[in-house]
């Protein structure tokens, strides 16, 4: 094991990288970091106690090269024992359907959605890719130009959820000593030679210049990195935190508007920086135009709303709650239940509903029943079958404690649950008496007397 690579081994540690028994899949294009990456990897898998796979993609974008660049790859894996997994996908062709994308960012997506492929198809845990320093120079004087935050200058960190970067510490004239030293075979792509690109022309032009004013540019970029990460990881930490009070069901993202009020801005706009990320197919943040227009209406205390991101992403303020989605804000129904006999349980997306006899009920108990999420109903209305189905808009119920029918939606916008719509599900009997709705209301045809001896209990709760 070479100096190198014990500082690999290092680098993978102090970040946390890998773990031993997990399985890794290197992102290899060729050149000399990815293939750098491969050999070091391979070096310390044993070491690591990890499984090494390799893949590699061909973006269709050059005539010349890719085939020989797999064919390289492949032998060199085969070598070492090594699984490798190689594919064409046409970015070109990807970009028809991405108007006003970027080739460098089309061939990004369509890059890291064949490794995540490959990823799920073996079972892999992290991806490794071979960014160095030199690249994490180029990516933060990139996206400090077009003015990004403090998430922007850490985007190419050591660790990104799935994504690990062993490399970053390197310099890429240490990684191409290594290469040479080890006689480890790679291949140029001539295309970093030419600066019609903005990442080949900072590489080109701009940063000869900048390394006049500081010939230790890597390192100042690599300590500026250092102290922006720490201050955002206490950001981050809060807004996992605050992540919480958001409830998920079929890819929508909601919260009760009075929780999120008494947070500060600053951790509101990362809020929605994150959601809109984690939402998108690239995984960017919106801009900080949008993220504004969402603060500025977010913070008043008006009707209905909604603010557009990409991707047909939005957001809307629908009765006391906001809600992220992409498109049409609907949840997909609950498929009708037939109730037979109980008790019954029966899941839905993140809750379970349960019916339940229970006799001898005192009114010293009554006070934990809430009507919405647990609620007692007189055996006498239970008639089965019982059904669960979700409702539709001619839906009416008895409100407890009201002598007329209402009509649900009625309710729903009531109570401020109306963009949930959707969602709502309610409880009949045979007769199609509305008894209860779960997580809303009780039928006052449930109301328990003081004769009753055997009662019914109807529980909502969360997975």
């Amino acid at each position: 094991m070479d100096n190198f690579e014990l500082e690999v081994l290092r680098f993978v540690k102090e970040w946390d990288l890998v773990r031993e028994g997990q399985r890794i899949l290197v992102a290899v294009s060729g050149g000399k970091d990815s293939m750098a990456l491969l050999n070091v990897l391979n070096n310390l898998k044993s070491t690591l106690k990890i499984e090494l796979f390799a893949a590699n993609l061909n973006h269709g974008l050059r005539e010349e090269g890719p085939q020989e660049e797999a064919r390289m790859i492949e032998q060199f894996c085969e070598d070492r024992f090594i699984d490798f997994f190689h594919e064409k996908r046409d970015v070109r062709e990807y970009m028809r359907t991405k108007k006003g994308e970027s080739i460098e960012s089309a061939a990004r997506e369509v890059r890291y959605g064949f490794l995540r492929d490959v990823k799920s198809m073996i079972g892999a845990d992290r991806i490794a890719l071979g960014h160095n320093r030199d690249d994490l120079v180029e990516n933060t004087l990139l996206r400090l130009v077009k003015g990004t935050g403090m998430k922007g200058v850490i985007g190419l960190r050591p660790s990104n959820g799935d994504l690990i970067r062993p490399l970053l510490f390197s310099d890429m004239q240490r990684i191409i000593d290594y290469v040479t030293i080890n006689k480890v075979t790679f291949m140029e792509d001539e295309t970093n030679a030419e600066d019609g690109f903005e990442r080949n022309f900072l590489r080109l032009r701009v940063i000869p210049e900048l390394r006049k004013i500081n010939p230790a540019l890597n390192k100042a970029i690599w300590r500026f990195f250092e102290n922006i990460y720490d201050g955002y990881s206490l950001i981050d930490s809060r807004v996992e935190t605050l992540m919480s009070r958001f409830g998920k069901a079929d890819g929508i993202y909601f919260a009760k508007l009075s929780e999120l009020r008494e947070i500060e801005k600053p951790l509101i706009l990362e809020l929605v920086r994150k959601i809109v990320s984690m939402m998108s197919f690239d995984n960017y943040p919106p801009s900080r135009q949008r993220a504004l227009a969402f603060f500025d209406l977010f913070s008043k205390d008006e009707g209905r709303w909604t603010v557009e991101f990409k991707e047909n992403l939005k957001a809307s303020r629908i009765g006391k709650y906001v809600f992220f989605y992409r498109g049409t804000l609907e949840f997909h129904g609950h498929e009708k239940s037939f109730i037979e006999s109980i008790p019954f349980v029966c899941e839905a997306e993140g809750w379970q509903i349960k019916v339940e006899s229970k006799a001898g009920i005192s009114s010293e108990n009554y006070g934990e029943f809430d009507g919405a999420f647990k609620s007692i109903c007189s055996d006498s209305r239970i008639i089965f079958p019982l059904s669960i189905r979700g409702m539709n808009n001619k839906d009416k119920i008895i409100p407890f404690g009201m002598k007329r029918e209402k009509k649900v939606v009625d309710i729903l916008s009531d109570k401020g649950l109306k963009g949930f719509s959707s969602m709502i599900m309610v409880l009949e009997n045979a007769f199609g008496e509305i008894l209860w709705i779960p997580g809303v209301v009780t039928s006052e045809l449930c109301r328990v007397g003081p004769s009753s001896r055997n009662n019914v209990v109807f529980s909502l709760e969360r997975r």
